[in-house]
């Protein structure tokens, strides 16, 4: 890259050799971790930018990379750098360069509806706000509960969705705090003498809230609010975006539109194809009239009601139906046969000898955290579930599955009642939460808005969804949202899962040794509140 002034960072050689100046040594010193070593990374002195661009120009420099940097950008300046960026992304289309910087976004005042169109893509990171620690009864500063109102609505319609809400809310403010009383007097807390240490009493005080939170939950409607943090690469972010701008819901478009205004600000030059007309916006109307066009055939030839929708947890089918077929992929690695010298050697072998190799993969778990191989990949399986929004937005968060889709929030499939509401005393006050909730909704899809009744729904309506994991994601999954801290709901949806799974494959269920199948502890969160605090007390013991 042409510089108008003399590069101070490096000295260029008669025979074409790059130089590392003092200058540009003392440079390296502040933005990469090791000078000279081969393994290096840049740190929070070095432009993100700047460390992309350098990264992009190494499928045509052979140069060390630190080198590209002080040549080619140190001195150039971010126009520089953009000006690259720009001609690589945008001009020869080079998505791979897209992967090589992040941007962290937030989104406030997200509905639950929202969060998980947000979540939908696998590649990249999210955090939001927990319905199972956080009462979410405080109002605004207006006076107003924590709810999504679309601005779509007539003013008749309108008013009638606030003030559905508002009831909701007022029944959910008066069953979580006192269910929270329930729990606290059955799981009386700690004694803690006088200037003792009060770690307990803190698990203690996070347990019985957690408890009280989970079963008041389902009482949340979708429209309730929440914070989302979102890490992603740019090519992630970009891709975020156009589904956002598809939706059909306003919410989701408006946050799009947000969400590459502010990206923008940060890493511009990554998401200038972002809304071009032959770029962006185009991929934006193929996802638009595929959808339409499937809807309208679905409406015209399929059914509009189902009444298939008994059975939580359905196992559809698997890819291999013997897991000793998995044997010789356990073998691969470890060999020097190909696949199918190895299939015509194993065919041969007795059982017990595929046994062996299969115990051997397996190995010797100590802890949930030991996975075996990447040869489970091989094999999947395929559900679908048929249970309440807020379990699915805990297991929608695992990513590494194919196929996650859910369909439209309904409240045709009906809900359940936790027993610690009935033991409570607020089954009456539940109950009047969902009749609410039903006769809002079945006012919004009557006034034609379809879309717009999901957010009239409540966590606790049964949503029907599905999925395909395979078998070493199985390991991940079941083993640690049957975990006793999990939440209930899901807890029985994951246990249920493995019981099937291992009817079909034994050995594999088997192997899962970590699953648990107990029932659930009087204090779900305690043990997992006292290993925070614990945590906690270590860490102040050190400084």
């Amino acid at each position: 890259m042409a510089q108008d002034t003399p590069n101070p960072y490096i000295r260029k050689e008669g025979d074409g050799r790059v130089v590392i100046t003092p200058e540009g040594n003392e440079l390296l010193e502040r933005i990469v971790t090791d000078t000279e070593g081969p393994v290096y990374a840049f740190t929070d002195k070095a432009s993100p930018l700047f460390a992309a661009a350098a990264m992009a120009r190494l499928s045509r420099r052979g140069s060390d990379l630190r080198e590209i940097f002080l040549d080619e950008f140190a001195v150039a300046g971010s126009d520089g750098a953009e000006g690259l960026i720009d001609r690589v992304v945008t001009g020869y289309g080079d998505d791979s360069v897209q992967q090589l910087i992040t941007v962290a976004a937030v989104v406030e005042d997200a509905s639950n509806l929202l969060t998980k169109k947000i979540e939908r893509s696998r590649l990249a990171s999210y955090l939001e706000q927990s319905t199972r620690y956080i009462y979410y009864d405080k109002k605004d500063g207006n006076g107003a509960y924590r709810y999504f109102t679309p601005s779509n609505l007539p003013s008749p319609l309108a008013g009638t969705y606030r003030a559905s809400l508002d009831r909701i809310f007022d029944l959910y403010s008066e069953i979580v705090r006192g269910t929270t009383e329930y729990v606290e007097k059955k799981n009386p807390a700690p004694e803690i003498p006088p200037g003792g240490d009060r770690t307990e009493l803190i698990a203690w005080r996070g347990a019985t809230r957690a408890q009280a939170c989970d079963a008041a939950r389902p009482l949340l409607p979708v429209a309730t609010k929440s914070t989302v943090g979102i890490v992603a690469s740019s090519q992630a972010m970009e891709a975020m975006i156009r589904r956002l701008l598809a939706e059909p819901l306003e919410e989701a478009n408006i946050t799009g539109r947000m969400l590459l205004r502010e990206s923008r600000k940060v890493i511009g030059a990554f998401l200038k194809r972002a809304d071009l007309p032959d770029r962006g916006l185009a991929w934006v109307m193929y996802l638009r009239e595929t959808r339409d066009a499937l809807r309208a055939l679905a409406a015209r030839y399929l059914p509009a009601e189902s009444a298939d929708f008994a059975e939580p947890v359905r196992f559809i089918g698997a890819s291999l139906q013997d897991e000793m077929d998995l044997v010789p992929d356990m073998l691969f690695e470890v060999s020097g046969l190909s696949e199918k010298e190895l299939r015509t050697a194993v065919a041969e072998w007795p059982l017990a000898r595929k046994q062996e190799v299969f115990d051997a993969y397996v190995g010797a778990r100590m802890n949930r955290r030991h996975k075996p191989g990447r040869a489970l990949e091989k094999l999947h399986y395929e559900w679908e579930v048929t249970a309440d929004y807020g379990t699915f937005r805990d297991l929608q968060r695992h990513r590494i599955v194919d196929a996650w889709e859910w369909q439209n929030l309904t409240v045709k499939y009906g809900y359940e009642i936790p027993d610690l509401i009935k033991e409570a005393g607020f089954e009456a006050q539940f109950r009047e939460c969902f009749a609410e909730s039903e006769r809002l909704w079945k006012a919004m899809m009557d006034a034609g808005f379809a879309e717009e009744a999901q957010y009239a729904t409540l966590l606790g309506h049964r949503l029907r969804y599905r999925f395909v994991m395979n078998a070493r994601e199985a390991f991940h999954l079941l083993e640690l949202r049957t975990s006793p801290q999990g939440h209930p709901g899901y807890r029985k949806i994951c246990q249920e899962m493995h019981r099937q799974l291992s009817l079909i494959h034994p050995r594999l269920g088997a192997a899962m040794k970590f699953v648990n199948r107990s029932g659930d502890p009087p204090l779900t969160r305690l043990d997992a509140e006292r290993a925070t605090q614990l945590k906690l007390k270590l860490l102040e013991e050190k400084e």
